[in-house]
């Protein structure tokens, strides 16, 4: 029986990275903030948008501990967060790669070449969907503990 309580320590842990990890790359790693606002042929006011929804999915991760409603938002703004880059990957290759208007000729090259960084996407995904179950858990517990009437 120890054993297995070992191993569900473990995975608690395990959980709890996975979230400042994904926390930290939004709040620091965050391309958009860096390359987007630096940058004079992007428009500022999408760049302030998706570096405002990579901010608030950041600090909503962490204060899922406090309030899992705010965690289950900021799982859905981490969500979208990477879709948007992954979109605007897709873009600057379309756009500086390959001089062509076709998005899927630009997805088509993405996976020839960058097949390494689509694992790295695939793993992001896959960790905003954790935080995100994780925080409808914490809620769904949270709200069954409560006393009757909520």
């Amino acid at each position: 029986m120890e054993t297995f309580l070992k191993y569900l320590k473990v995975e608690a842990i395990g959980g709890h990275i996975i979230r400042i990890s994904l926390a930290c790359l939004l709040l620091f790693g965050g391309f958009t903030k860096l390359t987007l606002i630096g940058a004079l042929e992007y428009n500022l006011f999408w760049s302030i948008i998706l570096a405002a929804i990579e901010t608030f999915a950041a600090f909503g991760l962490i204060i899922h501990y406090k309030k899992p409603v705010i965690g289950i938002a900021a799982g859905v703004l981490a969500i979208l967060s990477i879709f948007l880059r992954v979109v605007f990957s897709i873009g600057w290759v379309r756009d500086h790669i390959l001089h062509s208007q076709s998005f899927l000729d630009a997805f088509g090259a993405i996976l020839g070449v960058y097949n390494n960084g689509l694992f790295h996407i695939a793993l992001l995904f896959g960790a905003g969907i954790y935080c995100l179950g994780n925080s409808y858990k914490a809620y769904i517990k949270e709200r069954i503990t409560k006393p009757w009437p909520h």
